[in-house]
């Protein structure tokens, strides 16, 4: 009689022959009652695995033991798919330290298997990092392997990689593989411990039941991937796609004319990449060899996404027109950064005639005013402008990277007109930190004081991160063209009275005639000291 704990995750017996595709026998009510059971949390049923004695993939499987930092092993990882590659289309990334190719489609351009996986790890060792690689039938089974180490004696004399193809073998190799090659959560490895088991082999002889009510489906799911009985999809990885072109020089170059003239051939070649995938950039790096000390470094950005060769040039030659070399360069080499979608904009065949288009024309010169700037002035010293949804004027912006003329002109029409929202306009010259204003200024008897044009709009807010503020802003107007007298020191001036409705301007009760042809000023009190500040200047 079969003990109830026999090793359940065996192969299914069947004396019937394999079954072909078209006689898979339709699931019996106890089958698809398993699998409605494993929906809702149960058992997951035993896949069928008759029949099938060649697998239908191959996993080649590394483990680089010196990547420990995640953040830093992310990258590297990437940097080593591309590598990878080149012995098949199909790798995956398994963080934190490993990689997955999928190389059975690859055995007939790179031979026996023994030879591809011998070559792959080659490829490690030329790059000076050390890696344990495995190959099996299945996804987890080669990591398990490629972690684990399955070095016998046999394998350490013989030097001979772990590489498995027959899956009636690939469970006797799993059993020799301590559990800590799951990579499990500590309490599942710690329960495992609890109950006596160290090895694959005795966790393989566990009941189906038992293991999934006390450590969870997902791990009688990692069972069935590992052992080939059950497909487990990874998703690819996609290397970015980038322009990169070198040229070596035949006589070193030391005028800097000569070396645009030299870089037209690149980026000819880089527009003409681009146009064939209809994508764009925005960045451009140049590296300039010389024959001793580091290489220049030369980073140029462009205002928008692009693929004509007409800016491309330009922007270079505005770079390179302020750039002094330190020493003759040997060769230099064009990297463009990840490339973009290029969305083309239609235009409009009467721009010309009344001067306005709807499309990329009028944005073509803002686009190159902006590259001139920054070519010139430095990429920090040429930025835009975005709101944030805040009510304090000073927490409303951010500095961005991306410059749009034209949706600055916008805004600005929004703010004089007072369309944007509010009741009271906002001025688009807004001070760095509010200024005081000295008290004769806000006496409505003197000359050169302010006269209140609109307002109050009372701002109260940001109590939360303790730098709240309560203020009562107003449009004012400087009398005789002057501004009013601005100093540090704090004053507790009196709120003037505003121009009546209906009075002339500058006139109010009991005042004469008074010019007002000076500035418009945004001016605010505080509501507790019931001091003036000025904080912005209207055009």
């Amino acid at each position: 009689m079969k003990s109830r704990t026999a090793d359940l995750f065996a192969a299914v017996a069947d004396a019937s022959p394999a079954l072909t595709p078209a006689a898979v026998p339709e699931p019996s009510p106890r089958q698809r009652g398993a699998s409605r059971s494993w929906r809702a949390g149960g058992v997951p049923p035993t896949p069928q695995t008759a029949g099938r004695a060649r697998p239908k993939q191959l996993w080649y499987a590394a483990v680089f033991p010196e990547l420990v930092n995640v953040e830093h092993s992310a990258a590297v990882l990437q940097r080593l798919c591309l590598h990878a590659q080149r012995f098949t289309s199909f790798v995956s990334i398994e963080l934190p330290n490993a990689l997955l190719l999928e190389i059975k489609g690859s055995l007939k351009l790179f031979g026996p298997l023994e030879r591809l996986h011998a070559d792959i790890d080659d490829c490690w060792r030329r790059l000076e990092l050390p890696a344990h690689s495995a190959t099996a039938p299945s996804t987890l089974a080669a990591l398990w392997l490629a972690r684990g180490g399955d070095r016998s004696a046999a394998h350490r004399d013989a030097g001979c990689p772990i590489v498995i193809e027959d899956l009636g073998m690939l469970p006797g190799h799993l059993a020799k593989l301590p559990i800590a090659c799951t990579a499990w959560d500590l309490e599942r490895l710690q329960t495992l411990r609890a109950m006596g088991v160290t090895c694959m082999s005795e966790l393989l002889r566990l009941p189906r039941a038992g293991l999934a009510r006390r450590l969870g489906p997902g791990a009688v799911q990692d069972l069935d991937i590992a052992l080939a009985r059950q497909f487990a999809p990874r998703r690819a990885f996609v290397p970015r796609e980038r322009f990169r072109a070198r040229c070596d020089f035949e006589t070193e170059i030391e005028n800097v004319a000569y070396l645009e003239k030299a870089l037209e051939p690149l980026i000819a070649r880089c527009a003409q990449f681009l146009r064939e995938r209809q994508a764009g950039v925005q960045v451009l790096r140049l590296k300039l060899r010389h024959r001793a000390g580091p290489a220049t470094r030369v980073h140029l950005g462009l205002a928008s996404i692009t693929s004509e060769r007409r800016r491309l040039t330009d922007v270079i030659a505005q770079k390179l027109g302020r750039l002094e070399l330190d020493a003759p360069v040997r060769g230099m080499e064009l990297v463009s950064g990840s490339l973009q979608p290029l969305s083309a904009g239609s235009l409009d065949v009467f721009a010309g005639l009344t001067g306005t288009g709807a499309g990329g024309r009028d944005s073509v010169p803002q686009c190159q005013l902006v590259e001139r700037l920054r070519a010139r002035l430095g990429e920090e010293a040429v930025y835009g402008v975005a709101s944030i949804p805040e009510h304090r004027p000073e927490a409303a912006w951010r500095r961005v990277h991306e410059l749009s003329l034209t949706s600055v002109r916008r805004m600005g029409e929004k703010m004089a007109d007072g369309t944007g929202g509010d009741d009271m306009p906002r001025p688009v010259w807004l001070l760095d930190a509010p200024l005081a204003i000295s008290p004769p200024d806000m006496q409505e008897c003197d000359r050169s004081g302010l006269v209140l044009e609109q307002g109050p709009e009372r701002i109260e807010s940001g109590w939360w991160d303790g730098r709240g503020v309560a203020r009562d802003y107003y449009i004012a107007r400087q009398c005789e063209g002057r501004m009013p007298k601005l100093g540090p020191r704090q004053c507790e001036g009196r709120m003037p009275k505003p121009t009546p409705a209906g009075a002339p301007e500058g006139r109010g009760p009991g005042m004469g005639p008074r010019q007002i042809r000076g500035a418009r000023l945004w001016v605010f009190q505080e509501r507790q000291s019931k001091r003036w500040y000025l904080h912005g200047v209207f055009a």
